[in-house]
């Protein structure tokens, strides 16, 4: 069954006859004679008129006879229940919505779940840090060289804070059974943790990070990075330090850049030009050889330990053979 041949289709055939919904069976009589002499197809030649003609025809037989009259009375009354029988009667009594305001609505709720799901991750981090500071886990128990930093950072301020509180006469400074239950210490660490700075997928969401923002500043950084482009691989004009600074760290990445190269190896990897394809996998392929002759002396090491018939050898004469090794190591490589 189509939506025509439900009551009027996408029209209530009230308004179809052009009568009032208390109307009595006499008015719809005299609207419909009207109307049907006007649209009738032997006196009216219009493309339209035929089915307009149709839909008067269906709107009086529906609103005359008693039992469809009471229930598309019902559907009316119930606008869910109508929208089964004929959707397009509802949707299109429905208000309409602001496409503008759709779209806002939608880039605000966007920015919103981007930006939490942002400074959930941040938290994470900083949570990750407070412990392993507090705790001064090792590599083996999560933690790593930033975090012990930080904790001997936060234990030497905690102890000259507490020979000062002590000074002051303040006896009962520093008497705790463990010093991360110390609310002092706690207080510290979580200071030195506020001021390290986390870059990468794991920063701190500011202002310039949100979709909307970004969204309205996305021309002017489309720009820029033309500019950038056009000026880093295209032009042939010399690139500034800042430039190929930048550019070396994103080909190495960030952590690696900033966690495990010192000052002097990343001059090196500048006047290298490490951001070249060729220059970046030859130093690769330097830095894998490296780890292998590392793994090869570490495992020369623990055959020394044992000595000859597994015996352990001192110290001194280990480091000599060692330096022994490692001098053949390098001269191969060097080779």
């Amino acid at each position: 069954m189509t939506v025509v041949e439900v009551f009027c289709g996408a029209e209530s055939c009230y308004d179809v006859l052009k009568v009032e919904k208390d109307c009595t069976a006499k008015d719809i009589k005299k609207a419909y004679r009207q109307l049907s002499k006007a649209y009738h197809p032997d006196k009216n030649k219009e493309p339209d008129a035929i089915d307009v003609f149709r839909k008067l025809s269906k709107a009086h037989d529906v609103l005359m006879n008693e039992d469809s009259r009471k229930l598309f009375n019902q559907y009316l009354n119930h606008e869910v229940s109508y929208f089964h029988v004929s959707g397009e009667h509802y949707a299109k009594n429905l208000p309409k919505s602001d496409v503008r305001l759709v779209i806002a609505v939608a880039v605000g709720l966007f920015t919103w779940l981007l930006h939490t799901v942002q400074f959930q991750k941040y938290q994470r981090v900083v949570k990750y840090l407070r412990t392993a500071t507090l705790q001064n886990l090792d590599a083996r128990s999560g933690g790593n060289p930033q975090t012990q930093e930080l904790h001997k950072r936060a234990v030497a301020q905690y102890d000259e804070q507490i020979k000062e509180l002590r000074a002051g006469g303040d006896k009962q400074a520093g008497r705790v059974t463990k010093r991360e239950e110390d609310p002092l210490f706690v207080k510290i660490v979580d200071q030195l943790v506020s001021e390290v700075k986390i870059e990468g997928g794991y920063r701190k969401p500011e202002w310039q990070d949100l979709f909307a923002v970004r969204l309205v500043l996305f021309p002017y950084h489309l720009v820029l990075w033309g500019v950038k482009y056009h000026r880093r691989y295209i032009s042939t004009a010399p690139l500034s330090l800042e430039d190929r600074t930048e550019m070396a760290r994103d080909r190495i990445g960030l952590v690696e850049w900033e966690e495990m190269l010192s000052e002097e190896e990343r001059q090196a990897l500048i006047e290298r030009e490490i951001w070249k394809r060729d220059v970046y996998d030859q130093w690769k392929q330097e830095k894998e050889a490296e780890a292998a002759a590392a793994a090869e002396t570490l495992a020369a090491a623990e055959q020394l330990l044992q000595g000859k018939g597994g015996k352990k050898i001192s110290k001194k004469k280990l480091r000599r053979q060692l330096q022994k090794q490692m001098d053949e190591d390098a001269q191969d490589y060097d080779d």
